[in-house]
């Protein structure tokens, strides 16, 4: 039995902590009311109470030692929550970063001692809170866990052992390859369902198609120029696969602009734009999704 803490009690965050808590001493540090009880729940089963604690900043040196610190926080808040939580790091403490978008990895090990290995997360499972407390689990999805330094390649058995309780769960040795293709998926779905203010199935219209397959061209190309092998017809496959899976849904980002909250935009297009600068690569289709979502926030 591990000692978890879950660093953020968004949608992701309690859905990993129910599973987690059925196993493990799971901590989530939150920044709402921590005596408030938390539920989960699924379909039309009665909700359930998620058996993790839930803690404060200022609680965090009474907690016991950690053995896995997990990340769940939006890709634009890991480096400041990072910075938070790092003198709580026992030297032997294994960090799980999961979040949409890219980048973190270097920074965040460039912080780590060489005792500390670093993985990175990536889940399909669907979910949303429907209030501050409760989460509602709304769709199936295969999460794959991956390491990203050498420790963590050396030891993947024992945190593949501890994740297992997380439905669907598998171990890759290539992990930057998986998040590359969610990212492709992220594309696809996020920034036009938030612009559009639609379900991810509506997306499946006829009227997206061209945006859809420009923008993961232009994905695709620097994938390419990473030394990554993902076809287009690969990445359209999947992403019109996960709009059917997940029809009903609201993707992340629409809830984001609908709640006027910042949305993973700069980690998902803005990615792509960046490193199309750094490859001398157009991805105008991309630029466009980047500014069109930062203008939309800006005035919601």
């Amino acid at each position: 039995m591990a000692n978890i803490l879950i660093v953020g009690d968004g949608a992701i965050g309690l859905l990993l902590s129910h599973f987690l808590s059925a196993s493990h001493n799971v901590s989530v540090l939150t920044r709402k009311n921590p005596t408030n009880t938390r539920f989960y729940s699924r379909g039309k089963g009665a909700s359930k109470k998620i058996d993790a604690k839930f803690i404060s900043l200022n609680q965090l040196n009474k907690a016991a030692e950690l053995d896995v610190v997990l990340f769940t926080v939006k890709a634009f808040q890991v480096l400041d929550a990072f910075t938070q939580i790092k003198p709580f790091l026992p030297n032997h403490c294994s960090v799980v970063l999961s979040h949409n978008g890219m980048g973190n990895v270097d920074e965040v090990n460039s912080q780590l001692s060489t005792h500390q290995a670093l993985y990175f997360l990536t889940t399909s499972i669907a979910g949303f809170k429907s209030n501050q407390y409760i989460v509602q689990h709304t769709g199936e999805g295969q999460s794959v866990i991956g390491a990203c330094n050498e420790l963590a390649f050396q030891n993947s058995a024992p945190i593949a052992d501890i994740f297992k309780v997380i439905p669907n769960l598998k171990f890759t040795n290539n992990i930057q390859q998986l998040r590359f293709e969610k990212l492709l998926v992220n594309i696809a779905i996020n920034p036009l369902s938030a612009l559009s203010n639609v379900k991810n199935g509506e997306l499946r219209a006829p009227k997206y198609n061209t945006i859809i397959f420009n923008a993961l061209t232009e994905a695709c190309n620097i994938a390419k120029a990473q030394g990554l092998n993902i076809p287009l017809i690969k990445a359209l496959n999947t992403a019109y696969k996960i709009m059917e899976l997940t029809a009903n849904n609201y993707s992340s980002m629409q809830q984001d602009i609908a709640h006027n909250r910042e949305t993973e935009i700069s980690a998902i297009c803005g990615y792509i734009s960046q490193q199309g600068k750094l490859h001398s690569i157009p991805t105008p289709y991309n630029d466009e999704l980047l500014v069109k979502i930062q203008a939309k926030k800006s005035v919601v």
